[in-house]
């Protein structure tokens, strides 16, 4: 039942980028942000990521101390203690396994564009869902140094796409040849009324930045690397999420008729890739999106496979699902169980709509409503556990950034739920309520049963040893 450690610094780093997607976030996620904030999509986004930092002081500080496949469950488990580990562990898992049918929606949002302009047929969404599915259950469950490699490789393509078809619609002075400007960089290019709608999105894009936690007892210095990729995918996606955004926004317009257009597209990169350079381009942004979606959809079921390898390690869940393959070194058990929950999740949308973008959007506001409860605790844990040292050192100001994330976490939460939005977003609060209500079911069944506070297992003296 032990993961091996092969992992290096980049390929620890790869998981979170791979999980963030910059280029699917920004192909799926700036509409929905445009619909709340009009032309001040770029500010949502320095707002996102400085908020996602302080969130992310909180995942830094703690895995300094601690490494476990569990991400969330093992750093508040070792923390604060097995029953609150439990809560927030169970919170992500909830998290990773929609966003492997919202990301496999998401790729099929592509791939049926690109299938439709090569031969003219609309297939139904759950075809190429299935098939992306198949794909990543079958890279998932190889070693994870093969999977690291498939995701900085796709990734790395759909990011350099994005960025040059960017820099071309700058370049080009934006719509109209004159809409460049910092107007959608400051507060005053936002809706009025619209920054909580907007920051629920915001965030959203930044969801699996806590991605190389998971890769815990993977990690060859776990204690070194897993840390400085936190920080170093926070930076790097922030500057990319900002950029891209700020090109998108200019290059529609930010006049009303402008924003209108950029709300109402499904892929806008892909839309302004054919309207500043044309249709070959278009074709290029859809593979670097369906790549990305892909990658991302694929990183989801890495990251929920070791969080439900961690539950079942302890026995909060089935022990089968602890098993580790003898010759790839997955949890190839959690995988399978992981996968299932997963295509199921999306599939159940497909009587409901004939857009997967449409499922991407209800599947990401349900898991970031999971998210928030997640990275909430993980804040917590992290003032919680440093609190006494803080003090004794007269340290107060590290407290700072993870309670300014919790404000953050708490204002975006409060938007997604009032004013109460429209069906099916209005049922999510009550979905994601019954299933933390199974996890305290799980915690009273298995009241008086002892389960370790270890966050480490053998990881600190394998590290110290190799």
């Amino acid at each position: 039942m032990k993961l091996v450690r092969q992992l290096s610094f980049v390929g620890v780093l790869a998981l979170p980028v791979a999980l963030m997607a910059p280029s699917a976030g920004m192909g799926l996620n700036t509409p929905f942000v445009a619909m709340s904030a009009g032309g001040g999509v770029p500010f949502i986004y320095v707002l996102s990521t400085l908020g996602i930092a302080c969130v992310g002081a909180g995942f830094y500080r703690l895995s300094r101390r601690f490494n476990d496949a569990g991400s969330v469950y093992g750093l508040t488990k070792a923390s604060v203690g097995p029953t609150y580990g439990f809560i927030a562990g169970w919170a992500l898992a909830f998290v990773y396994v929609l966003f492997i049918g919202a990301l496999l929606a998401g790729f099929a949002t592509f791939a049926d564009a690109l299938i439709q302009n090569w031969t003219g047929t609309k297939l139904p969404w759950p075809i190429m869902f299935l098939l992306g599915g198949a794909g990543i259950w079958v890279f998932a469950y190889r070693k994870i140094t093969l999977t690291t490699k498939v995701f900085l490789i796709l990734e790395g393509i759909s990011i350099l796409l994005m960025l040059v078809i960017s820099i071309i619609i700058i370049s080009k002075g934006g719509a109209h040849g004159d809409s460049v400007s910092w107007k959608p960089l400051t507060p005053s290019g936002v809706a009025a009324g619209g920054l909580g709608g907007a920051l629920v999105f915001g965030f959203l894009t930044y969801i699996g930045f806590e991605g190389s936690a998971v890769l815990g007892e993977e990690s060859k210095r776990p204690q070194l690397f897993v840390p400085l990729s936190l920080a170093a995918a926070v930076l790097l996606a922030g500057l990319i999420f900002i950029f891209v955004s700020y090109a998108q926004t200019v290059g529609f317009g930010v006049d009303a008729e402008g924003m209108k257009a950029f709300a109402s597209s499904a892929t806008p990169n892909s839309d302004l890739a054919k309207l500043y350079i044309g249709d070959w381009a278009l074709q290029a942004s859809n593979i670097g999106a369906a790549l990305s979606t892909f990658a991302c959809a694929l990183a989801s079921a890495s990251g929920a496979s070791r969080v439900v390898f961690s539950l079942a390690r302890d026995a909060r869940i089935s022990t089968r699902f602890s098993a580790v393959h003898p010759v790839n070194g997955s949890p190839h058990k959690a995988l399978t169980a992981s996968m299932i929950l997963g295509l199921l999740s999306g599939l159940v949308f497909f009587p409901f709509t004939d857009s997967p973008s449409n499922v991407y959007g209800w599947m990401g506001a349900l898991a970031t409503l999971g998210v928030i409860i997640a990275y909430g605790m993980t804040s917590i844990a992290s003032v919680i556990f440093f609190w006494k040292e803080d003090i004794a050192k007269h340290h107060y100001f590290q407290a700072i950034p993870a309670i300014i994330g919790l404000f953050l976490l708490g204002y975006t939460f409060k938007a997604q739920i009032l004013p109460v939005p429209p069906a099916p977003l209005n049922y999510w609060p009550y979905v994601v309520l019954v299933y933390m209500l199974i996890g305290v079911g799980i915690l009273v069944a298995q009241r008086g049963v002892k389960i370790s506070k270890s966050a480490t297992y053998d990881s600190l003296i394998d590290s110290n040893n190799g």
